[in-house]
């Protein structure tokens, strides 16, 4: 057999990125249903969480502990993850790039390494299983990219990055002692990547995380250890204030986000958190926030305290009334909607707008099978709904009533979506979200009283208070005085880079806090990034079986050639593609960059895009998202063809005209279709981070 060409560095960088990129919005997406939670393995039960009932709307966890429940592990500390427990066995799981990242990174933080392990096989992995069996709608249905897609394509693009990075791990370069004394011009773009390059090195494989934490716990300016961090700090900065722009500005969604925001801080009680703070005696003190925050009051709360109930409704403590206030006022806002459709003198006939509430309420098959007819028929969901009535009733509609129904089944959606996470986060027994909160409360408390002990509290949090304060009035459009807040300019890149140079120092000023004043939290966290760090050294992990200490490179070159080699061709054709593609964007990014980073070059402080290959990652995946056709018979739309539409019967910050219009006439580069990549090699890849993934690292 002729031997297969290796493929070029570039061409395994641009392969690692497409299966990185789809495998994990794939792992995420599956938390739609419940049963990826359960099939993830470590820390997780691999036992079926049992619903309350065949008729309950979200299912729920058995209320005794989990020694007792069949088929849930023993309560015990996750950590250290290799013992000999079957569903410890990370192998199998069906989200490895996830567990991956959550074995290696957030297990191992200090605290959360002792939380119970009830904490994840019973609290968190009963939360997730309510919300997957919740059924909660598609941006497909609603013919809008939705707060929840956007934020999830969102923390996709961010978690493949740093996928990327623990599965190929970062080279070793030449060592250079002058690197870190060097200067850095920062008003070039290639000096803020080398620097930030630099630290990247220092912290990978050098001793530049004991030196950092050494030099916060003498002074506050992180920056003046030297001129590579100080540059690295503001090229992050930069990137920092480019995804909040992206994320509260240019996403349709972004000042709908804003206004729950706004309503949460609203909500926080600051005032009572910082009287709290005052009580001298830790213990006191952290007993006094639990009640605070935790206490229900209620009836049933009572008779529950008496013994004459169990497991009922005992109402919601302060957290969960704040949830669902913030979800109860934007649910009022969709009853509007659906109310003006209904009182309409010209509206859909009262049976088509009855078939549509009924759909609303059925289960998740019926919304599947009605979901494929659209797309397999090429007719909008109100059509494939009506249809799956009375095929009579389509021929009711027109132009117009078809619209109405649009709006009308989205604001139907978007009510029942709030009640169902309110149910399952306040409402349904057992209150999983309050034990899981008391549990990490609990698991915090040694580091809680200690920091209490030695630091004034209430003044980081009038801090952090201060700056939520801030950032929302930057992210609103400023009218000018006399003017309408609709016709206001949006939000710039540089207002956010303003706001985060502006606040960067109270942030130092906590680190210098906790390093100066509680070495004992200091050394427990040099000790978690030190930790941490050395799993993104390439070639990571040598201590595993020769098939398995292979680096990522070389197993996906071994995969490539494992392909038939008709199939080899296109592949190949595919990853070019995408190498250019990627070479596009990149260089996209670093002027972007450039251009923020000497502002003195324009006059104009109007900067609407900023760097980072990751954003158009991002937007790909929402370019990519089916959408329902707009009319009763038409082809499937995309995320592309919905740009600044926001989901019918939302409002933002101080507007009811929608979200903010950027136009820019800067075209974003079209990533091109790796489809056959995906199919090919995904099944083998997923292979690869199972056996080279998981806790046993």
């Amino acid at each position: 057999m002729a031997s297969v060409p290796a493929l070029t560095p570039a061409q395994t960088h641009a392969l690692l990125d497409i299966l990185t990129h789809n495998q994990t919005y794939a792992e995420i997406q599956g938390f739609r249903s419940p049963g990826a939670v359960t099939s993830y393995g470590f820390p997780f039960a691999r036992a079926t969480v049992v619903p309350t009932s065949s008729s309950s709307a979200a299912p729920s966890v058995p209320s005794t502990p989990a020694a007792s429940v069949p088929g849930t592990p023993r309560a015990r500390t996750p950590l250290p993850p290799d013992d000999d427990d079957d569903d410890d066995d990370g192998g199998g799981s069906t989200s490895p790039l996830l567990q991956t990242l959550l074995t290696r990174v957030v297990l191992r933080l200090p605290a959360i390494r002792d939380l119970p392990r009830d904490f994840w096989s019973v609290r968190v992995q009963g939360l997730l299983a309510r919300l997957g069996e919740a059924n909660l709608s598609e941006s497909y249905d609603k013919g809008a990219l939705g707060t929840r897609k956007t934020l999830a394509t969102g923390a996709s693009s961010v978690i493949e990055m740093v996928a990327r990075g623990a599965l190929s791990g970062v080279a070793k370069q030449d060592p250079d002692p002058a690197s870190q004394r060097q200067q850095y011009d920062h008003t070039k773009a290639e000096d803020l990547e080398r620097a930030w390059n630099d630290v990247v090195q220092g912290l990978v494989h050098g001793h530049l995380w004991d030196d950092m934490f050494a030099h916060l716990s003498k002074t506050e300016d992180l920056e003046s250890y030297s001129p590579a961090v100080k540059a690295a700090a503001e090229y992050a900065i930069i990137h920092l204030a480019t995804l909040a722009h992206h994320i509260f500005v240019l996403s349709p969604e972004g000042q709908y986000v804003l206004k729950l925001l706004e309503n949460l801080h609203g909500l926080a009680p600051y005032k009572m958190i910082r009287q709290t703070l005052r009580v001298g005696n830790a213990a006191t003190m952290i007993s006094g926030m639990v009640r605070l925050m935790l206490a229900k009051i209620s009836v049933t709360s009572l008779t529950n305290w008496f013994g004459l109930t169990q497991n009922a409704d005992d109402g919601m403590n302060l957290l969960q009334r704040m949830i669902w206030l913030v979800l109860s006022w934007d649910a009022s806002e969709f009853k509007k909607s659906s109310d003006r459709v209904e009182r309409a003198k010209e509206r859909p006939s009262d049976a088509v707008l009855a078939a549509i509430r009924e759909h609303v309420s059925d289960p998740r098959p019926e919304h599947e099978a009605v979901r494929a007819a659209s797309r397999d028929n090429s007719q909008s969901i109100i059509a494939a709904i009506l249809y799956s009535e009375d095929p009579a009733l389509v021929a009711t509609l027109t132009e117009s009533t078809h619209a109405q129904c649009l709006e009308y089944y989205s604001a139907l959606l978007s009510i029942r979506d709030r009640e169902a996470i309110t149910t399952a986060l306040c409402r349904q027994p057992p209150d999983l979200f309050t034990q899981m909160v008391r549990d990490a409360v609990t698991a915090y408390e040694p580091i809680i009283r200690m920091v209490h002990s030695r630091v004034d509290l209430r003044e980081h949090l009038e801090a952090t208070q201060g700056f939520i304060d801030e950032f929302i009035k930057t992210s609103k459009p400023q009218k000018a005085d006399g003017g309408s807040s609709d016709a206001a300019p949006p939000p710039t890149v540089e207002d956010y880079i303003d706001l985060f140079m502006r606040n960067r120092g109270f942030m130092y000023k906590w680190l210098h806090a906790l390093g100066s004043k509680c070495p004992d939290v200091w050394e427990q966290l040099r000790q978690w990034t030190n930790e941490v760090m050395v799993k993104f050294r390439k070639g990571y992990p040598s201590d595993k079986p020769s098939a398995a200490t292979d680096t990522m490179q070389q197993r996906l070159n071994d995969l490539f050639a494992s392909l038939p080699p008709t199939a080899q061709d296109t592949v190949l054709s595919a990853i070019n593609a995408h190498e250019t593609y990627l070479s596009t964007i990149t260089t996209l990014s670093r002027t972007r960059l450039q251009a923020l980073a000497n502002p003195k070059a324009s006059t104009s402080r109007t900067t609407m895009h900023g760097p980072g290959v990751y954003l158009a990652r991002w937007q790909n995946l929402l370019d990519d998202t089916a959408i329902t056709p707009s009319t009763p018979k038409g082809a499937v739309r995309h995320g592309r063809d919905v740009k600044n539409t926001l989901s019918m019967g939302k409002t933002g910050v101080g507007s009811t005209t929608g979200p903010v219009k950027v136009t820019s006439a800067e075209e974003e580069p079209i990533a091109p279709d790796v489809s056959i990549v995906v199919k090919e090699m995904g099944p083998g890849f997923v292979r690869i981070v199972q056996e080279i993934g998981g806790p046993d690292s």
